[in-house]
């Protein structure tokens, strides 16, 4: 009996769609890369986590509408380049330049095994637990996600016959599409801790932050040269040199002047 040959491949196991490494945070700049095997619970709530948009879903309506993905060659018809992204939070989000995020889907997505091992809750399990720890959230994010998608006739078949049993299974984010960035934006920089911080920045230096702001920017300095000069003119006149409420008003608007391109700095570029 010839002996058995080693086996050069391991058996296929529902971990084979994961891709080789991921990148995940512990503690405030340590980056660090791990092994999707290793934790895939961790690896589905970093991959399948849509960021702060989970807290903005109230306000999601100053940011798209209610309604189904557009197809793809409509935005390139409209002029706009695709982005491919890795975040999830990012998934057709559109810009003001004429640029689409999209997220390609991960091909564990695809594998029903995997999904049922992993995204599939157990019997009983109370979802949207404050731990945030249950299968539900995940599974609402990737059903939504998949939902964004059309190019195989039998998923798109059975993801539909799951929206309409169930509307309720597809995460509230997705009912919603594309969502523009700029007032993504908007909402962030007025729902969070750290006020005027935008979502995503659409620069990196100052020439392109000069080059996005320059208009309204001049637009103010002139604005603020204007009611400067008539604050001089109006100090040096008898009727107003007396006035208290006049004064404090010109103090108060030169003082404004002074710091307000300073804190303008800082909550543009921390």
């Amino acid at each position: 009996m010839a002996p058995s040959r080693p086996q050069l491949w391991p058996e296929k196991s529902t971990a084979d769609g994961l891709p080789a490494a991921y990148r995940f945070y512990e503690g405030p700049g340590k980056r660090l890369v791990g092994n999707p095997a290793d934790d895939i619970p961790a690896f589905l709530r970093r991959e399948l986590s849509l960021g702060g948009l989970a807290d903005m879903l109230k306000h999601l309506w100053f940011a798209g509408a209610e309604r189904p993905a557009t197809p793809l060659h409509f935005h390139v018809a409209m002029g706009r380049e695709i982005v491919i992204a890795d975040r999830m939070d990012l998934h057709l989000l559109w810009t003001n330049k004429r640029k689409l995020f999209v997220k390609p889907i991960p091909r564990f997505l695809l594998d029903p095994d995997f999904c049922r091992s992993n995204l599939q809750c157990p019997d009983g399990c109370a979802c949207y637990t404050p731990a945030n720890t249950c299968r539900g959230i995940a599974r609402k994010v990737a059903l939504g996600f998949l939902n964004t998608y059309a190019y195989w006739k039998a998923l798109t078949r059975e993801l539909l016959r799951v929206h309409e049993r169930d509307p309720d299974m597809v995460h509230p984010r997705f009912l919603r599409a594309e969502l523009r960035l700029s007032h993504i934006n908007t909402i962030h920089r007025f729902t969070r801790f750290l006020p005027f911080h935008p979502y995503v920045r659409g620069w990196h230096n100052y020439s392109s932050l000069f080059h996005d702001k320059l208009a309204w920017m001049a637009t103010a300095a002139v604005f603020v040269a204007l009611v400067l000069t008539a604050m001089q003119v109006g100090l040096a006149t008898e009727l107003l040199q007396t006035n208290t409420t006049f004064q404090q008003a010109s103090y108060g608007f030169t003082v404004f002047a002074i710091l307000g391109p300073i804190c303008a700095r800082s909550a543009w570029w921390p």
